[in-house]
């Protein structure tokens, strides 16, 4: 698994992605991901997954920074809550895209290369649990107040995880949905942030969109998720 950072207005805080490798798979309505490699795939490397993740000119008009230093201290956590296989060990590369910015709105992308296929079946299977969306706000609202800065309050976050690909590219394995009010200096803002879910040959890739004040501009996700996708479907 791996965590982004997303910034909650002007303070920051540790939001993310729990299940990216999770982060990166999703949820069908099988336990086998779409993408089936071959026993001869060799995983990804680090430069091949830095092809794969959004870039530039997927988003002209958008302001690119290097993206925050991830962290996984609640992995194991997260797994351990749901009772699954931690498949961090088997993590070959990762990558993370810079944090693309428009307005109120951030767009990143992270991508990662495993050993086995099992890890990916492993991952994706996760989703099916009644476990995930009780595990994931408990962890999430946990990791956040844990950088929230002194005197800000958060209210309960509203998860939704929603298989399938939802009319994109046949790898989009699910979209993950939060909302999360938040209120700093007598101001109070509801922190919008989708993660939509992707796989590749022995990849689990993620597109993240955060938006303040309003949901997610749908089709400023549609074509991130696009470019990722078509990319990830290869290995890059």
């Amino acid at each position: 698994m791996s965590f982004k950072q997303l910034s909650i207005g002007c303070a920051t805080a540790s939001a993310l992605v729990l299940l990216a490798a999770c982060s990166s798979s999703g949820t069908t309505t099988s336990t086998k991901p779409t993408t089936s490699p071959s026993p001869t795939v060799t995983p990804a490397t680090k430069a091949q997954l830095g092809k794969i993740v959004l870039q530039a000119a997927d988003l002209p008009g958008w302001k690119g920074s290097p993206a925050g230093p991830d962290s996984n201290s609640n992995d194991s956590e997260m797994a351990d809550c749901m009772g699954a296989k931690n498949t961090d060990p088997d993590q070959v590369a990762t990558t993370d895209s810079d944090d693309f910015t428009l307005g109120d709105v951030t767009v990143s992308s992270s991508a990662s290369s495993y050993k086995f296929q099992s890890d990916l079946d492993s991952d994706v299977a996760m989703f099916k649990s009644p476990k995930l969306v009780p595990c994931f706000q408990q962890l999430f609202k946990t990791d956040v107040a844990s950088s929230a800065p002194s005197g800000t309050s958060l209210g309960n976050p509203s998860v939704k995880f929603t298989p399938g690909s939802g009319g994109g590219p046949a790898n989009v394995i699910g979209t993950g949905s939060v909302a999360m009010p938040v209120t700093a200096d007598g101001q109070q803002v509801t922190i919008y942030i989708d993660t939509v879910f992707i796989t590749g040959p022995l990849i689990e890739a993620e597109v993240d969109v955060e938006s303040d004040g309003a949901p997610v501009p749908a089709a400023v996700l549609q074509s991130a998720v696009k470019a990722v996708a078509i990319r990830a479907a290869t290995g890059g």
